[in-house]
């Protein structure tokens, strides 16, 4: 007898919750419908998947190499699915999406807007929040993030360079003066993008792409782990920013901010893609949304426009 699609799903969310109470959670079931499914699925195969203690569940040698396969498998009929729908023309579905607050209000969320109107079989789910989530156990389709990846096993779509800039308010200028030596950035107060409330680093690069970078420890009258408020800040006159230029473009227009430059040095940029979990075979639907962000968030960027073209490449 094959085993129960169901039952393989649901073996799935077991293994990657490592509880059964997080699996029946995350699917909406009881843990009595969940742990029922599990005994038959080992009762049917005659083999125990999991190892279950008090606290943890984890798969057996057997149970992982279900799991492995029963995601190959899946993923091959969402594939199929896919297929099916897109040859009448119609996608149809959830997609889940974490993007970084500020960027995910200012430029993703009118993205996403035309999307649904071009696919009305679609939903979509969107998360704003400038930590980043652990798209596995969040369940997440996709996500925007802008920084490094570092040694992930996520797939990514490179989208371009998020540049950054050191700007502060006329007002700030005219009363403190500007720094025009990085040694000179320890004698302002520096607004930090960080969750520490004492202290945060600021990165510069040389400007012409050669030699190291320099990791700069200073300090100032607040660190907030939003950019928003930051820039709130620094309008105000508290103090200097190093912030992106999607979030600074609009104020150094306005002239609330003044872009400042150091010479020979410019913020360490950072990068942005669309990173989603490793899979056998990627759901139609999110390949179309990937592209679809991918054909609208290209460079050159409108808000690096009132800034100076300076600035390496992340």
């Amino acid at each position: 007898m094959r085993p129960d699609i169901d039952a393989l799903a649901t073996l799935i969310q077991v293994v990657d919750c490592g509880t059964i109470t997080g699996a029946a959670a995350r699917m909406g079931l009881a843990k009595s419908v969940v742990s029922k499914r599990m005994a038959q699925l080992e009762a049917q195969l005659s083999a125990k998947l999991l190892h279950r203690a008090p606290r943890k569940v984890t798969p057996t040698e057997s149970g992982a190499l279900l799991v492995a396969r029963a995601r190959a498998l899946l993923a091959q009929l969402d594939t199929v699915a896919d297929e099916v729908m897109a040859r009448s023309g119609a996608l149809s579905g959830q997609l889940r999406l974490a993007a970084p607050l500020s960027f995910g209000a200012r430029h993703l969320g009118p993205l996403i807007a035309g999307f649904l109107r071009d696919y009305p079989g679609i939903e979509v789910a969107l998360d704003f929040d400038d930590r980043h989530v652990d798209l596995l156990s969040g369940q997440y389709d996709l996500a925007l993030r802008i920084g490094r990846l570092g040694d992930s096993t996520l797939r990514a779509r490179r989208l371009g360079t998020s540049r950054r800039a050191l700007c502060c308010s006329p007002d700030y200028a005219a009363r403190h003066g500007t720094p025009t030596t990085l040694e000179a950035l320890s004698g302002h107060s520096c607004l930090g993008y960080a969750n520490a409330s004492s202290g945060h680093i600021w990165r510069f690069v040389p400007a012409d792409g050669s030699g190291e970078p320099r990791s700069l420890v200073l300090g100032g009258r607040l660190t907030a782990n939003n950019g928003e408020a930051l820039l709130e800040a620094a309008r105000a006159g508290i103090g200097l920013i190093v912030l992106p230029t999607f979030l600074l473009s609009a104020e150094v227009k306005a002239g609330a901010l003044v872009p400042l430059q150091i010479p020979g040095w410019v913020p360490e940029p950072d990068t942005i893609q669309l990173v989603w979990p490793p899979a056998a075979a990627l759901p139609l639907k999110t390949r179309t949304l990937i592209e679809h962000l991918a054909a609208r968030i290209r460079e050159p960027f409108d808000w690096d426009a009132p800034f100076p073209m300076r600035h390496a490449a992340a």
